[in-house]
């Protein structure tokens, strides 16, 4: 029993001992390089977020109105870059002038400005207007605040109470009521 011990201690000794020149040796490389990895600190600091909150919630208003209505199931807030991520479950309600919804914006996952408010949505986004009865599927979309227009470069598929519209490239107003698909490929009459 004791050389059994004896024999695990020294076992225990030589991976000490191998561990501590593994390590040794790293800090002489560390030592050498240059202050490149100081700065790759420093970025990594600023890129560490702020805040994490779960069940988030979010009002966009203007100076007398509310404009959009933001939950997630999870934001990150990096003070620094003045954004927030919006990680997965992305849902924005549009209000008109009278605060009161007129359109519906789903998707996994987006990016908000936090200078400007402009949104930047990724992964399946799918927008729904009330009032026209249209819905817009696409894979990425920005929403410009000032604006108050939705704007994307991805293919779209757009279904109307009258027809579906495949196409590439859109700009629309939130309302999905005055829009311009940029290259159209297929249009579908409902009856």
């Amino acid at each position: 029993m004791l050389y059994s011990y004896l024999d695990s201690m020294k076992r225990n000794l030589s991976q000490f001992v191998y561990l501590a020149a593994v390590a040794i040796i790293c800090m002489c490389i560390a030592s050498c390089t240059e202050d490149k990895s100081i700065r790759k600190i420093e970025n990594i600091e600023d890129d560490i977020p702020i805040h994490t909150i779960w069940d988030f919630s979010m009002i966009i208003m203007d100076s007398s109105h509310t404009k959009a209505q933001v939950r997630s199931a999870m934001a990150i807030v990096h003070e620094k870059q003045q954004e927030t991520i919006l990680d997965s479950a992305v849902v924005v309600d549009f209000m008109n002038v009278n605060s009161q919804r007129v359109g519906n914006l789903i998707a996994d996952s987006a990016r908000i400005d936090d200078r400007t408010r402009n949104m930047f949505a990724y992964g399946k986004v799918k927008v729904t207007s009330d009032s026209t009865r249209t819905s817009l599927v696409t894979s990425a979309l920005m929403w410009d605040n000032a604006k108050q227009t939705l704007f994307t470069t991805e293919k779209v598929h757009i279904v109307t109470p009258t027809e579906i519209i495949d196409g590439t490239g859109l700009e629309s107003d939130q309302y999905l009521k005055n829009y311009k698909i940029f290259r159209v490929s297929g249009i579908k009459q409902l009856h």
